[in-house]
């Protein structure tokens, strides 16, 4: 991953160093867009988790957040690709024969053009940072497109899920889905996350 997105950001570069008019612009913004990957990837991928202490809020809910680096980096990147799919559509309109692979502009337009409607909940508040929050009656989990409140008397406990995705399965009563908490989007172990909601299961029993 990190190799790929390095490569990709020495294309920018290079794009934006020897082309002229709308393609450097181009490549200038697919550098930009690569190196923001590469800053989000650095805490998501590259650095050791840690034990730390979440913001506590005054009625002693606790709250983990996806790092800023991490959610900063997505957006720029996907602000700057946006920027790239339109830039290389009006090409394609007006300067086919510009465009030094028509394949690969045509990917890019349809990828942009299938994230609409994520700009659309992005902007209407509907699309979410990271975010886990464990309070004394309930446990609140926003990421990306979920957001979910459930009341702590339904948890049955939670466990670390390997893969699609890794992270932390958190197990609810009855029919409900359970939550999966993505462990790349946030900066402390797994570990830690499945005690605190073992901890807000056994503070909601004991009331």
């Amino acid at each position: 991953m990190l190799t790929l997105l390095v490569l990709g950001t020495l294309v920018g570069l290079v794009m934006a160093l020897v082309a002229d008019g709308a393609l450097a612009w181009s490549g200038a913004a697919v550098l930009v867009a690569f190196a923001s990957l590469l800053v989000a990837a650095i805490p998501a991928l590259v650095r050791p988790r840690r034990r730390r202490e979440p913001e506590v809020a005054a009625d002693g809910t606790r709250v983990f957040r996806a790092p800023v680096p991490v959610v900063a980096g997505l957006l720029v990147a996907w602000s700057m690709l946006l920027g790239v799919a339109a830039l290389w559509a009006y090409l394609a309109v007006t300067d086919f024969d510009a465009l030094e692979s028509p394949g690969f502009a045509l990917v890019t337009i349809v990828g942009a053009l299938a994230s609409l409607p994520d700009l659309v909940r992005l902007v209407t508040g509907r699309l979410h940072r990271w975010t886990l929050e464990l309070g004394p009656s309930s446990v609140s989990y926003r990421g990306y497109r979920t957001d979910v409140t459930v009341p702590c008397r339904d948890l049955r406990g939670a466990a670390i899920q390997r893969r699609n995705p890794a992270g932390v399965r958190i197990d609810l009563r009855a029919a409900a889905e359970d939550i999966v908490v993505p462990i790349t989007a946030f900066d402390v172990p797994a570990e830690q996350l499945v005690e605190e909601v073992h901890r807000a299961r056994k503070a909601a029993s004991g009331r």
